[in-house]
């Protein structure tokens, strides 16, 4: 993975960078860790310093993918994913970026468990591997993590947003306690520090099922749309009551949608995610994939998936992630009642996103690296997402010109868990640049 002797020639892709409003064919050329040159300079600059060619023709040529949400196991479950596997799996899919979720074991609410991450993260060297801190000691909602001690460590986050951790969330679960969650917001406010929250009530009760095939054991309590969409009103008081930056996950229900557009359009600072899941799926892919199909929040009805996408289309969720959570097979094989919630996604992502968002007229191929690069940049304050002379050359080449079906048994990622098996998708990455470093190639 070293970076190539005479630099790297990207020759005749279609570079996109939205942050910069650069949209067209042309050459692209990194040396020494950045971009040297676009265009006609790219080429000379190539050829003067002999450097390696890669034949982008067909291709697209955008900033590398950066996903805040991803669940890499380790420590406490290396058996369905550690850090080096993950790490591969996002170089695959043209991620040169993601933020692992603290819920591991031990939970990441301190800097020991964050510096071994931290530490792993580096000797993989294939993304830049950012972590997200705890928002209470072990997850147990009862006292704040050491979120100064989190924040004080010397990490990649550090060296990339000037602090330790990404942001707080409490991924897997949502934090209950009113006072908490306050102080909470209060104490991410003064640090600049975003808060990304699991939306997930367990004040409501009644069946978790959205409505849809799945039996009302396979589901928790909380995880029914007004579950959902009682905990993003919340945050959206907190986020203007407190001046926190107030991130909602895995938006899945219409009625969250609703919400988080009034709150655009009043101008509260909330942003929002959703997952390729919630773009390409419905309650329905249970039938066909079951456990495969079984994650959290629940897959919904059409009329969700429609409001998702409407809501990416007009701003009100304005990032992508996959919520990358691969299982040991023989967990998913428990059957839909008893097997853990979750899909891998990494290597899925940027496909499945393509071929349902851009070929479905949703958005733009600008709008989409938008949403998978620039935004997650902007939201984590990071110096990444965009292309331009004397930037950090993390770089993805994806093939867009040619179709290809999904298939597990490919998968370098641990877990082979995806309801996208057999999906004939467009965006098969080709290779993935990292500072500079070729981190992944397709060998086809």
């Amino acid at each position: 993975m070293a970076d190539a002797e005479g630099g790297i020639l990207i020759r005749g892709g279609r570079i996109v960078d939205p942050a910069s409003g650069l949209d067209g064919e042309g050459d692209l050329y990194v040396a020494g860790g950045l971009v040297r040159g676009i265009g006609a300079a790219a080429t000379a600059l190539g050829r003067e310093s002999r450097a390696r060619v890669v034949d982008a023709s067909g291709c697209a040529v955008v900033p590398g993918l950066i996903d805040l949400h991803v669940h890499f196991r380790e420590p406490g479950a290396c058996h369905k994913e550690d850090i080096a596997s993950g790490s591969l799996a996002a170089a695959k899919g043209g991620y040169t970026t993601v933020c692992c979720m603290p819920n591991t074991d031990p939970a990441i609410d301190g800097p020991e468990t964050l510096a071994f991450v931290d530490r792993r993260g580096r000797e993989a060297g294939r993304v830049n591997l950012l972590a997200a801190g705890a928002m209470t000691r072990g997850q147990a909602g009862a006292e704040l993590s050491d979120i100064d001690g989190m924040c004080a460590l010397r990490t990649r986050c550090g060296e990339l947003a000037g602090r330790g951790i990404c942001a707080l969330t409490e991924d897997g679960k949502t934090l209950m306690d009113p006072a908490l969650m306050r102080r909470l917001a209060e104490k991410a406010a003064g640090l600049g520090l975003p808060v990304m929250d699991h939306a997930e009530s367990r004040a409501v009760s009644g069946l978790a099922a959205s409505g849809g095939p799945a039996s009302a054991g396979s589901w928790p309590a909380g995880a029914c749309p007004k579950a959902e969409a009682d905990i993003v009103a919340r945050d959206i008081r907190l986020a203007a009551e407190t001046g926190c930056r107030m991130h909602i996950q895995h938006v899945s229900a219409k009625e969250s949608v609703a919400l988080l557009r009034e709150a655009r359009a009043r101008g509260r600072g909330i942003s929002a995610e959703t997952a390729p899941h919630y773009l390409a799926l419905t309650e329905d892919a249970l039938r066909l994939h079951g456990a495969d199909a079984k994650m959290n929040p629940p897959l919904r009805g059409e009329a969700d998936r429609q409001a998702v996408l409407e809501g990416i289309a007009d701003g009100s969720i304005g990032l992508i992630a996959t919520d990358h959570a691969p299982h040991a097979e023989e967990e998913k094989a428990r059957g839909i009642e008893s097997a853990p919630f979750g899909v891998t996604g990494l290597e899925t992502g940027f496909a499945v996103s393509y071929t349902v968002l851009v070929m479905g007229g949703v958005v733009t191929l600008a709008g989409l690296i938008r949403l998978m690069s620039a935004s997650p940049a902007a939201l984590a304050g990071l110096p990444r997402g965009r292309i331009a002379v004397g930037d950090a050359a993390d770089i993805a080449v994806i093939d867009i010109g040619r179709p290809y079906r999904i298939d597990r048994d490919t998968f370098v990622s641990k877990g082979k868990n995806t309801p996208f098996h057999g999906m004939r998708v467009y965006g098969r990455t080709r290779c993935t640049i990292l500072g500079g470093r070729m981190v992944w190639e397709d060998d086809r």
